[in-house]
């Protein structure tokens, strides 16, 4: 038996194997659409309430707090205009907490922490320009003039109006 013609024929096989491409992977691609709606709209918040502290109803008292109102639009807008209206209990143009017995107590609001700027009943609180995804924050500061007032615990409820 001789080796000499296996070996060959091994050695002619071996490089047919190795001089053969590997088999290639096929592919193939495609397009995934993807879409989306953003509505067109503006949302309004008030989140932070106007909460006074307790008063002395000794003394004259002149309390300040302040609020926060807050605008978010999804689109860029030249022009909206934030109101706050006169309360469930205003009299006289003038705003009004009632207390569990029908007590009133008067408060003002203002846009700025120094009272200079008052927003009147079913006035203005902001008229200007927004940008798209920006939240606006518009603070609120509310003030009990001076004075003596009744014993109890007031509420009032102002409706915030966000035109655009």
């Amino acid at each position: 038996m001789s080796i000499k013609p296996v070996a060959g024929a091994v050695a002619l096989a071996l490089t047919f194997v190795t001089a053969m491409p590997a088999a290639a992977a096929e592919s193939t691609t495609a397009n995934l659409g993807v879409t989306a709606v953003v509505a067109d709209t503006c949302i309004l918040t008030a989140g932070t309430a106007l909460a006074f502290a307790t008063i002395n109803t000794t003394q004259a008292s002149n309390e300040t707090v302040p609020g926060l109102v807050t605008v978010v639009c999804t689109a860029t807008r030249p022009g909206i205009t934030v109101t706050l209206g006169s309360g469930e209990n205003a009299s006289g143009g003038k705003r009004q907490m009632e207390s569990t017995g029908g007590d009133m107590l008067p408060y003002d609001i203002f846009t700025d922490s120094g009272h200079s700027s008052a927003v009147a009943v079913d006035g203005k609180l902001y008229d200007g320009a927004v940008n798209a995804a920006i939240p606006v924050a518009l603070p609120v500061y509310g003030q009990i003039p001076a004075g003596n007032y009744n014993a109890g615990a007031y509420t009032d409820t102002i409706l915030v109006t966000l035109s655009y």
